[in-house]
């Protein structure tokens, strides 16, 4: 397997050696060849990438930007990576425990277990934290079960990552009908995917077009609701960014929704639904209506693999997140056509931030 990443490069976080540029790179370029290898983590200035069972830290950090192992649980054992623009933060592991990055020049990262307070919520509650993801406002939200016979899964919001370490009461606390198997954040809102296939949004009320739906006073912002476009359809994977989200459904069909940033109307992407028209989401359309098995989604970009193994990429390009060669927005879907393909096929899509990766298969043919 090999990874190829482009766009904003300025903290080394899509390079391998101290000998590489900080110049953005502006054309898919490989940064990994692995037999077992995952992206887990990709921020607006670091990345995390599992090689053969060892998770590497590529980009900023307190102590430096060099590339290091970042010392903890077993990578299988954890279930997700977060963090905001200023790194790595935490992960949640598969038994629902929480580790906090801590970072030293002396030695490598770490990821260590936190233990909340007596006054904390998980504690009072014996809760066990299932997802957490943090919005680039800051408001952060985890998903929690309970250790019942029958448990009770919920969602609780923070007004930041701090709060929720200094054991401060959650602003909200929402049950959940079902359990989540998803849970992002956007510019000013979460994303979850139920594990019945639903999407529920909810968050700040200012920028509705995030929401993927009207709020109203039955169905307000700040409480998680359906997204009745897509209701009857049911989703198999949810990705979120900037102010951009899109939904793959099981039968291969990709819906997205949002914009690319509030204020820049003359930036729109043409997949996108217009809430003028009346439109929260809209059914993508490449090549006639062509298969889609991955997307990706960054701030203010789409990366897109179709089920022919093709890669097509729209949407914000400044700092060559789009992998064409050159820096610009680009309002309409554009192929990426690179080496790989004359001896590899594209498996998997996946964006953050200012950045996009591939990962291909030498081992498949397009």
């Amino acid at each position: 397997m090999e990874v190829y990443a482009t766009g904003f490069n300025a903290h080394y976080q899509l390079c391998v050696s101290d000998e590489d540029p900080t110049n953005d790179i502006t054309k898919f370029s490989k940064l990994y060849r692995s037999p077992n290898i995952a992206v887990r983590c990709v921020l607006w200035s670091s990345t995390v990438i599992e090689v053969n069972g060892t998770l590497a830290h590529h980009g900023f950090r307190h102590s430096g930007t060099d590339q290091v192992r970042i010392d903890g649980p077993s990578p299988s054992e954890i279930k997700a990576i977060l963090g905001d623009t200023s790194g790595v933060l935490g992960a949640v592991t598969n038994d629902g425990s929480f580790y906090v990055f801590h970072d030293s020049v002396s030695q490598n990262p770490e990821f260590k277990k936190h233990d909340f307070s007596p006054e904390s919520i998980v504690t009072q509650q014996n809760l066990l934290i299932s997802h957490l993801a943090i919005a680039s406002n800051d408001q952060l939200c985890i998903c929690t079960r309970t250790t019942s016979h029958t448990p009770i899964h919920a969602l609780h919001t923070f007004p930041s990552f701090h709060s929720l370490l200094s054991s401060s009461p959650p602003t909200s606390t929402h049950p959940l009908p079902s359990p989540l198997t998803t849970l992002l954040a956007s510019a000013t809102a979460f994303t979850a995917l139920t594990a019945t296939g639903d999407v529920l949004t909810f968050g700040s009320p200012l920028h509705p077009q995030v929401l993927a739906r009207t709020p109203t006073p039955a169905l307000p912002a700040e409480v998680p609701c359906l997204v009745d476009s897509l209701g009857g359809i049911r989703i198999r994977k949810i990705v979120c960014g900037g102010w951009l989200g899109a939904a793959l459904s099981v039968d291969s069909d990709l819906y997205v929704w949002g914009s690319c940033m509030p204020g820049r109307s003359e930036q729109r992407i043409g997949a996108l639904a217009s809430m003028e028209d009346g439109e929260d989401v809209k059914l993508v359309d490449i090549k006639g209506g062509v298969d889609v098995v991955d997307v990706g989604i960054g701030d203010g970009h789409v990366v897109v693999l179709t089920a022919e193994g093709e890669v097509w990429v729209c949407g914000e390009g400044g700092e060559g997140q789009l992998g064409l060669g050159r820096r610009g927005f680009e309002e309409d879907w554009i192929r990426i056509e690179n080496v790989w393909e004359r001896s590899g096929r594209a498996v998997a899509v996946g964006a953050g931030g200012w950045g996009s990766w591939i990962i291909v298969d030498r081992n498949l043919e397009k």
